[in-house]
């Protein structure tokens, strides 16, 4: 499974615990798309950078982190086919996955801890789409 990881300034710690996390892991691997700093930066230059990866066929799925896990959201929503979701427990990842075939993470880096951030990502990589009467909302979303 390949995974494109990117954040801002905010959070650049945990896009880098959560990096070197994943990668000790053979079944992943991991494109970083910066940010490489806790330098500030602007969150969709790195949301920009991550899905369209993810849409050229690069990546299978996104996480992307800032601050909040708004602002990166919220970006990375602008692209038709991305599916990005503001998870901050497991169950959010859960649902994410199941009900809306959500293929880009976000985490809020000021909210989440490692040890959280680890059960969300471990949920939202390990949880099908359940298809079904969620495919018609999906298409719907793509119009």
């Amino acid at each position: 499974m390949k995974i494109a990881i990117a954040s801002d300034h905010a959070g650049f710690q945990l896009k880098e615990q959560i990096k070197n996390w994943l990668n000790s892991f053979s079944n992943y691997k991991i494109n970083d798309y910066g940010t490489f700093s806790e330098k500030s930066v602007d969150y969709p230059d790195y949301a920009f950078k991550a899905t369209e990866s993810i849409l050229n066929g690069e990546n299978d799925f996104g996480i992307i982190i800032c601050g909040s896990g708004a602002g990166m959201s919220i970006a990375a929503n602008r692209f038709k086919g991305i599916r990005a979701v503001n998870c901050w427990n497991a169950e959010t990842a859960k649902l994410a996955r199941q009900h809306n075939n959500a293929n880009v993470l976000n985490l809020g880096g000021r909210l989440i801890d490692f040890s959280n951030a680890k059960d969300i990502i471990y949920t939202f990589l390990n949880t099908e789409f359940e298809g079904g009467r969620h495919t018609t909302r999906i298409e719907k979303l793509d119009l």
